[in-house]
């Protein structure tokens, strides 16, 4: 119940029927599309791409002098 009165208070755009299929759907490990669209477009936010710059070389090496291989 606890999940879904924090979903009912975070999504209020669902009606309570709609909460409780989708924690019902999320517990079997299969909720509907429509819903998760719903909840991922209001829950989730939006992507910074600077989260996805990769390290390739520590930057302790860096300081070390040492270079990549290659």
């Amino acid at each position: 119940m606890h999940v879904a009165r924090t979903l009912r208070y975070r999504l209020p755009m669902l009606s309570p029927a709609e909460v409780i299929e989708y924690v019902s759907a999320l517990l079997d490990g299969d909720a509907p599309a429509r819903l998760v669209a719903v909840s991922t477009k209001e829950l989730v936010g939006p992507f910074n791409p600077a989260f996805a710059v990769e390290t390739i070389l520590s930057g302790a090496a860096i300081r070390a002098g040492q270079r990549p291989a290659g």
